[in-house]
C-alpha cells in the first residue's frame, strides 16, 4: 500500500510520510448516530470513528484510550481546560515532552482556531512506535482536545491513512460536519484564488465558482479514504466502512460545494413549485453528464471535478445531487448496491412514485445515469432494498 505523502506541505522540516491517529469515546450519541461523542460535553463534540475501535481504558472522565482491531494502532484522548495552556501549540508541547519522545511540530488554524499537530517517534510501551498527534479547540465548551495516536515503526507506511482519516473525522461543533477536516486542511490550506465555472442547467446559465485547489484537495482525499475502506475487504464490518467511505468525502465535499450550491438554488428555485421540482432539474441535469468510469483504483470522480465537465459515474452523481439537495435543506441520501455495482439518490417528497423507507422515512429513488427518468423510478431488476446500503448524511 502507497504510503501518505504530505511533502508538499511545508512542515517546518516536520515532512513525514506517516500519519497515525486516534480518538476517544464515551458512549455519548449525538444528533448523528454513526458519530462517537464525548459525555459531559457539548453534543456536536465528536468523530466518525472508522470501524473496529475498541474502548481499551477510561478510568479518567477526561483520559481514553482506544484499540484498532483492524491495524495495530492504539490511541490517547486527552481532554484539558483551555485556561490550562496559553494554546493548543503549548497544550501539545506539553504532551509530547511528557511523553519522552523525539518530535517537531507545526500550528496552523483550522475552522478559526488555533490548532497544532507533531509528528514523533521514540520508545511507547516498550515499542519502537511512531506518531501523530494533534490538538484543536473545543470552542463551546472552553477546552482543548489532544488526540495522540501510534503503532509499530515498521507498520507506520501501511497504517498512515486510517490514521489520517481518523483525525480528520474530528468534528468540535455543529458547523464542523460539514467542514474540511482537520489535516486535509492543513495539508490543502484555503485558497483565495477562485476557479470560474459556467454550469447549464435545465437551459439556464449558472455562473459560479471552485477554489484552485478543491480538485487536487478532493481526489487526495478520496484516494486516502478508499485505501482505509481496502483495509475492511475481508471484514464483517465492511457495509459500515462502505458508509463511513462516502460520507467522509460528502463532508469534504460539502465544503468545497457551498457557493456552486448556493448559486444553483439562486438560479432554478424562483420558477419551481416546490422542491420535487428542483430535486427534478438537478436529477436531469446530472443524466446529461459524460458517463465515464474513473480510471484507477477508488472509482469515484471527485465532486470538484464533475462540476468543471470530467467524466463520472453512478456514485459520484448521486451523491453530487444528494449533497446539493441537502444543501437547500432538503431530505436527501444515497443509496450504494454492492450486488448490483450501482448507486441511485434518495430524496424525500409528497410526490408519487417508487422509494426506499428508511428510519420511517420514505425516499424516492433517483437515477443519474439513464436520461428522462423521473423521481421515484427504478429497475425492476434492482427493486429488493434488502441489495442495497443506505448512506445517511449529516
Amino acid at each position: 500500500m502507497t504510503s501518505i505523502n504530505f511533502s508538499k506541505v511545508s512542515f517546518r522540516g516536520l515532512l513525514a510520510p506517516f500519519f497515525l491517529f486516534f480518538l476517544a469515546l464515551c458512549l455519548s450519541t449525538p444528533a448523528f448516530a454513526t458519530y462517537t461523542g464525548f459525555e459531559g460535553y457539548d453534543e456536536n463534540v465528536s468523530i466518525d470513528l472508522p470501524e473496529g475501535f475498541e474502548l481499551v481504558d477510561s478510568s479518567d472522565n477526561n483520559i481514553f484510550i482506544l484499540q484498532s482491531s483492524i491495524v495495530p494502532v492504539k490511541a490517547l484522548i486527552r481532554i484539558y481546560t483551555r485556561e490550562r495552556f496559553a494554546d493548543t501549540g503549548s497544550a501539545l508541547l506539553n504532551v509530547m515532552n511528557s511523553l519522552k519522545v523525539d518530535y517537531e511540530q507545526d500550528n496552523f488554524t483550522w475552522r478559526g482556531y488555533d490548532s497544532s499537530l507533531a509528528v514523533f517517534d521514540g520508545n511507547l510501551e516498550g515499542v519502537n512506535s511512531y506518531g501523530f498527534a494533534t490538538c484543536t479547540v473545543l470552542p463551546d465548551d472552553d477546552s482543548v482536545i489532544v488526540l495522540i495516536t501510534w503503532c509499530p515503526y515498521e507498520q507506520a507506511p501501511d497504517c498512515t491513512p486510517f490514521m489520517v482519516s481518523f483525525h480528520d473525522s474530528l468534528c468540535i461543533d455543529n458547523g464542523s460536519f460539514y467542514e474540511t477536516g482537520l489535516l486535509t486542511r492543513y495539508a490543502f490550506p484555503l485558497s483565495h484564488v477562485k476557479q470560474d465555472v459556467l454550469l447549464e442547467i435545465d437551459g439556464k446559465a449558472v455562473a459560479t465558482e471552485l477554489k484552485d485547489n478543491d480538485v487536487e484537495a478532493s481526489e487526495y482525499l478520496i484516494k486516502r479514504e478508499y485505501m482505509v475502506l481496502e483495509l475492511y475487504a475481508q471484514s464483517p464490518l465492511w457495509q459500515k466502512a462502505w458508509q463511513r467511505f462516502y460520507r467522509m468525502i460528502y463532508r469534504d465535499s460539502f465544503d468545497r460545494l457551498k457557493k456552486p450550491a448556493f448559486d444553483i438554488c439562486n438560479a432554478l428555485a424562483p420558477e419551481c413549485e416546490d422542491a420535487t421540482e428542483i430535486a427534478q432539474k438537478l436529477l436531469t441535469w446530472v443524466q446529461g453528464f459524460k458517463y465515464e468510469r474513473k480510471q484507477d483504483s477508488t472509482d469515484f470522480t471527485s465532486l470538484p471535478a464533475v462540476l468543471l465537465g470530467n467524466g463520472s459515474d453512478c456514485d459520484s452523481r448521486s451523491l453530487l445531487v444528494a449533497l446539493l439537495l441537502r444543501s437547500m435543506n432538503e431530505d436527501a441520501i444515497m443509496f450504494v448496491s454492492a450486488v448490483y455495482s450501482h448507486a441511485v439518490a434518495g430524496f424525500v417528497s409528497t410526490h408519487p412514485g417508487f422509494g426506499f423507507t428508511v428510519d420511517g422515512k420514505t425516499y424516492l429513488t433517483g437515477e443519474t445515469t439513464v436520461q428522462g427518468l423521473t423521481w421515484g423510478k427504478i429497475a425492476q431488476e434492482q427493486a429488493d432494498q434488502n441489495a442495497w446500503i443506505e448512506v445517511l448524511l449529516p
